[in-house]
């Protein structure tokens, strides 16, 4: 079956179903307490050890020649699929333009303090307040 899955990644879960429900009825009645821990690889091993020990002659055993799908929808299928990786195409460029205008981290602007102003040196014998306030100072000077 994974074989047959070819390239595509199918879950261990879906594959241990599809197993199970292809098994032959005595086998799937002995596996069914085998739990969820066990890969699909030890099952089939079991599975194998139980058909030589307890064979089923009761059932048939029938393979069937798998479905080929028709050439037209393999060709929908591959346009969609091009359809898919040009849109795809089209996300990536617009998230690098929008990562080109924006800048990667995020940072904050940094925000000046209003700088003290360069007053010319203050006259001798005149206090700050006196220099800032001029007639409106009140200080003990």
């Amino acid at each position: 079956m994974k074989q047959l899955a070819g390239s595509y990644k199918l879950d261990e879960a879906l594959l241990k179903q599809m197993w199970f429900q292809r098994s032959p009825h005595n086998v799937r009645q002995i596996l069914s307490v085998s739990g969820n821990s066990v890969t699909l690889d030890d099952l089939a091993d079991m599975a194998d050890k139980t058909v030589e020990i307890y064979p089923d002659s009761h059932s048939v055993n029938s393979v069937q020649a798998a479905e080929r799908t028709d050439t037209g929808s393999t060709a929908m299928f591959q346009q969609q699929l091009t359809e898919l990786e040009n849109q795809l195409a089209s996300l990536k460029e617009t998230i690098a333009t929008v990562q080109i205008r924006r800048p990667r981290s995020p940072s904050r602007q940094r925000s000046f303090s209003r700088q003290r102003s360069h007053s010319p040196k203050q006259a001798f014998g005149t206090c700050w307040y006196h220099q800032n306030y001029g007639a409106r100072a009140r200080c003990r000077t």
